[in-house]
C-alpha cells in the first residue's frame, strides 16, 4: 500500500489509472487522425469542385459521412454483431469504437463548419430576433402602449 495525499491507495489504483489515460489518449488520437481524414476529403473535394463553393464542398463530406456511418451501423447491427434488441448494454466491440471515433472526427469537423458557413447567418437571426423582441417589449403592455 502507498500513502497519496493523504490517502492509503492501493497500488492497481495507479495500474488502472494509467491503463484508462492510455486508452483515453489512443481514442484521441483515433478521432484526430478521423479528423484529418475528413479534413483531407474536404480539401479534395474543394480542388475537384474548385468552380463550386466552399460550403458545396462541404455538403459532399457531409453526404459521404451519412453514407459511409449508415453502412457502418448496418453492418455492425445486422451482421458483426452483437445484435442490440438481444444483447443490450453488452461491452463495445473494436469495430464499434473505431465508428465512434469515426464519427467523433466528423463531429468536430461538422461543427468547424458551422462555425464557418452558419455563424453570420446565426448572428443575424439572433440580432434580429432581438431587436424585434426589445421592440415588443417597449410597444406593448398587456395589449396597450405604453405611455412612457
Amino acid at each position: 500500500m502507498t500513502q497519496c495525499c493523504f490517502l492509503r491507495v492501493h497500488p492497481l489504483f495507479f495500474w488502472f489509472w494509467s491503463f484508462h489515460r492510455r486508452m483515453a489518449l489512443a481514442l484521441c488520437l483515433q478521432a484526430l487522425c478521423s479528423l484529418g481524414g475528413w479534413l483531407s476529403l474536404y480539401i479534395s473535394f474543394c480542388r475537384l469542385n474548385n468552380h463550386r463553393s466552399y460550403e458545396w464542398s462541404c455538403r459532399l463530406v457531409t453526404f459521404t459521412h451519412g453514407v459511409l456511418s449508415i453502412g457502418l451501423s448496418a453492418y455492425i447491427g445486422f451482421i458483426d454483431g452483437p445484435w442490440p434488441f438481444t444483447h443490450p448494454g453488452s461491452p463495445n466491440t473494436p469495430l464499434q469504437v473505431h465508428v465512434l471515433c469515426f464519427t467523433l472526427g466528423y463531429f468536430i469537423f461538422d461543427l468547424g463548419c458551422i462555425w464557418r458557413f452558419a455563424w453570420r447567418k446565426s448572428s443575424k437571426k439572433y440580432h434580429t430576433w432581438r431587436s424585434r423582441r426589445s421592440e415588443e417589449r417597449q410597444v406593448k403592455h398587456n395589449g396597450h402602449l405604453k405611455t412612457h
